[in-house]
């Protein structure tokens, strides 16, 4: 009987453990093919016959290729995998599937030249050398003290403060109006989803303690 307590046990424990790989790695596919959809451009919206929906395009590109959202990933993958060692690694290598995904997307569709795996190198050096201590935070968010809510907050103090870091905010003059608008509507999304969900952390983080209290 404890035998069989024991096996049941370590059976959990390894199919959550393939479940937090699965989720992980199922956030960089879906994150690599957004961002790539995202970039897909046409003939018109090049020469200007169609201005209002290159704008919308550039904001949602502009959203999937944000800090926040690659940052985010990171932090995801490490919270999906809990233990730091796993949550570094999951972190990495979901941030480097993602980065191969969405150029080979791109040379497939003839979006992209193969030269781009040589020019953006260092998005991949990026995956490693912020991708690992990203995902420690993502596995340090999970606890309930006041180190995870600082982990917590992480990403929505980034959304804050992304629009001004790069210039999104105020409205840049220098550029055509569909990536000035784009620009500034990605922005005021970023600010806004940044605001909300540091509040709700820090409310559900209050209510949490409040409840532990009592």
């Amino acid at each position: 009987m404890e035998r069989t307590r024991t096996l049941t046990a370590r059976s959990l424990l390894a199919s959550g453990w393939a479940s937090g790989w699965v989720r992980a790695l199922s956030l960089g596919l879906l994150l690599a093919i957004c961002s790539l959809l995202s970039n897909l451009t046409t003939a018109a919206q090049l020469a200007g016959r169609s201005n209002a929906v290159l704008a919308i395009r550039l904001t949602i590109s502009k959203i999937f290729n944000s800090g926040t959202a690659w940052a985010g990933l990171a932090i995801a993958a490490g919270w999906c995998l809990r233990r730091p060692l796993r949550a570094a690694v999951a972190a990495v290598l979901t941030c480097e599937l993602a980065l191969v995904v969405h150029y080979t997307l791109g040379i497939a569709t003839g979006q992209m030249h193969s030269s781009i795996w040589w020019s953006n190198k260092t998005w991949f050096i990026g995956a490693v050398v912020l991708g690992a201590p990203l995902g420690l935070v993502g596995s340090l968010a999970r606890r309930r003290n006041v180190p995870g809510l600082i982990a917590r907050l992480l990403i929505p103090a980034g959304a804050i403060l992304e629009p001004f870091v790069m210039g999104m905010l105020p409205l840049p003059v220098s550029m055509p109006w569909p990536d000035r608008l784009s620009s500034g509507v990605c922005g005021i999304l970023l600010l806004t989803f940044g605001l909300t969900v540091g509040y709700l952390v820090v409310q559900h983080w209050r209510r949490t303690r409040t409840q532990k209290k009592a």
